[in-house]
């Protein structure tokens, strides 16, 4: 079995810290929206076999809204960043929980 490559658990590490530092339910959701970018870089290829689907998962729910743009038709704000402000606290705290269990995942996989 392949494992998950060394970028996705290195940047995947990167976030799940970031997210630990949020001490309240509002803040997390700022720190999702700051942190974004995250679900544009990681590439589902690199994950294992079986934690693609759980990736996947993640993306398609940071994503569901599309991009957000003016009138003229100009991009705004991406789809991951629209997405995620349009979460709710709760929401926003399973997204969190997700992202953690997968890291997990992940970081067993390197061990």
């Amino acid at each position: 079995m392949k494992k998950s490559n060394i970028f996705a658990y290195i940047e995947l590490s990167k976030l799940v810290e970031e997210l630990k530092q949020s001490t309240s339910s509002e803040k997390l959701k700022e720190k999702l929206k700051a942190q974004s970018a995250y679900f544009n870089i990681i590439e589902p290829r690199y994950f294992s076999d079986s934690l693609i689907p759980e990736w996947e998962g993640i993306l398609s729910l940071t994503k569901q809204k599309g991009a957000r743009v003016d009138e003229e038709g100009n991009v705004i704000s991406n789809a991951a960043l629209n997405s995620i402000d349009s979460l709710s606290l709760n929401e926003c705290q399973n997204l969190a929980d997700k992202l953690n269990s997968l890291f997990k995942k992940v970081e067993s996989e390197f061990q």
